[in-house]
């Protein structure tokens, strides 16, 4: 069966950027995902998978294909008051905030007193994604699974 909206995918991966791996599918393990839902992987490797059947392929994907580019404007100030009193306020922390009522993570990317910046792009923004995926099988979705909008059974939500 080929890889197609309302299909069940199980796939193994390697995500490299400049050659490090930065993430992959944990070892001996299947990750599964509904096919055409548009929210579980980057744009151009949902491209990519699309037409293919069980084997495997490499690809590598321009910041546009995959999670955008960096954007500048997502750098923002912030004042310590501005967090919760308990708040462990460091570089690295993550945080949410409203933007016009929509939720958005940022990321502390320094400290200088009570001066905070964040930065709200995602943490892959502007590289270059070099995918290895293996589809390991493609199957057709249940009406359950398309009606919910995830996998169920293995590998998939149970319930």
């Amino acid at each position: 069966m080929k890889v197609a909206p309302n299909t069940v995918v199980a796939i193994g991966y390697v995500l490299r950027v400049e050659g490090e791996v930065v993430d992959s599918s944990p070892e001996g393990e299947k990750v599964f995902f509904l096919f055409g839902e548009g929210h579980v992987l980057p744009p151009g490797l949902e491209d990519a998978l699309a037409g293919r059947e069980a084997g495997s392929f490499r690809i590598t994907l321009s910041p546009e294909e995959a999670v955008g580019a960096y954007d500048p404007d997502k750098v923002f100030a912030a004042k310590r008051a501005d967090f919760p009193e308990d708040a462990k306020v460091e570089v690295g922390e993550e945080f949410y905030f409203e933007d016009e009522g929509v939720p958005v993570a940022a990321k502390i990317i320094s400290v200088d007193g009570d001066d905070v910046t964040l930065d709200a792009n995602a943490e892959l923004a502007g590289k270059v994604l070099e995918y290895e995926v293996v589809i390991h099988e493609v199957r057709a979705a249940t009406d359950e699974e398309i009606e919910h909008g995830h996998v169920h059974g293995e590998g998939g939500v149970h319930h």
